[in-house]
């Protein structure tokens, strides 16, 4: 694709809003912007400089357009698996931020449409399909992942997460009826160790906790948990989920090889969030106080990655795709029913 491409955000919360800024600094991309939310799609848009014609009241309008190449969907998650399926029967490149879908079955029914409209369109193959799961695209995750390929320090054998955030967001607070904790948050390491230890979760066990915030537990949430993923490599993975923190944003992994470790995250500010445990490591004590400030390196590439994907009409190797998100919700409905039945549980792959 020689011209510029044309990119519209559908849904300006907290991540649409990311996701545009970071569009808005690319050369070759011209933003475009939906939300259902007028005072929001117009104030960002004047912040953005976006064009009046390129601003739509309505996803289906932004859809209709043939102005608009490709899609980032940033609605609601409950929202996601019927935003992608009518992106794909308009004939639009794909970016959905996670989770793709709030259960296994609901994501492979939408992505079954999107395969179906793709073939009756003459799209199959010719439109990317890429999923939000940023940290692949973090500096110190990036640099991880390359150790690991590189062998240095032995095959990996145990992977220990932690991710939350400094209180639990008013946004999940609003009669949910699901345990947002596992298949919101969870999805981010679960693709995570997936990704990094190149294997698939074969069986899970996990136990939530309404700790801090008691009345989650009548929405069916938590806003702590402690999960053990064993994965079909015989690596084991630990993961420590919070929306209780308090002090601030805090997403840290350790990895534990054979002939050393790699700690993820410790510096906690973008392009630097890495130490290695030999002479040569270095700490801070400085804490990001919210993801967009620590990932916005990874949120900036990610969007770097999409566009290009869209212009080449394929995504990289090692880029999130559609299986991807699907993976991550398996193994995050198999942490809510063993969250559910107090039992270990096996993934339904």
């Amino acid at each position: 694709m020689d011209r510029n491409i044309c990119i519209a955000v559908l849904g300006l919360g907290e991540m649409g809003t990311i996701h545009a800024e970071s569009l808005r600094r690319l050369g070759g991309v011209e933003l475009a912007l939906a939300s259902k939310r007028s005072e929001v799609l117009h104030e960002l848009a004047e912040r953005l400089y976006v064009p009046c014609a390129l601003r739509f009241e309505s996803y289906e309008d932004a859809l209709a357009s043939p102005r608009v190449d490709a899609v980032v969907v940033a609605t609601a998650p409950a929202d996601h698996t019927e935003r992608i399926v009518r992106a794909a029967q308009a004939g639009k490149h794909i970016f959905c931020e996670k989770p793709l879908g709030l259960s296994a079955a609901s994501v492979e029914k939408a992505l079954a449409q999107v395969e179906h409209a793709r073939l009756e369109r003459g799209d199959f193959g010719k439109k990317v399909f890429m999923v939000g799961f940023m940290r692949r695209f973090d500096p110190a995750y990036a640099r991880g992942k390359l150790l690991v390929q590189s062998g240095a320090l032995g095959k990996p054998t145990v992977l220990k997460c932690t991710s939350g955030d400094a209180e639990y967001p008013a946004k999940y607070q609003r009669d949910l009826g699901y345990n947002s904790m596992l298949l919101d948050l969870a999805v981010h390491d679960i693709d995570l160790a997936r990704w990094l230890l190149g294997a698939e979760v074969h069986r899970v066990h996990v136990v939530c906790r309404s700790l801090v915030y008691p009345q989650l537990a009548g929405l069916g949430d938590a806003d702590n948990a402690l999960a053990l993923l064993e994965m079909d490599s015989g690596a084991l993975v630990s993961a420590h989920f919070c929306r209780a923190f308090n002090y601030g944003y805090n997403v840290t992994s350790e990895l534990v090889c054979e002939r050393g470790s790699v700690y993820l995250g410790e510096l906690k500010r973008p392009g630097d969030a890495i130490r290695v445990a030999d002479p040569a490591g270095a700490l801070s004590e400085r804490i990001a106080p919210v993801f967009r400030e620590r990932f916005e390196q990874a949120f900036q590439r990610e969007m770097e990655v999409f566009a290009e994907a869209v212009r080449k009409g394929t995504l990289p190797a090692g880029a999130p795709g559609p299986l991807d998100g699907l993976a991550a919700t398996r193994v995050a409905e198999a942490l809510v029913r063993s969250w559910q039945t107090g039992s270990p549980q096996v993934v339904q792959h």
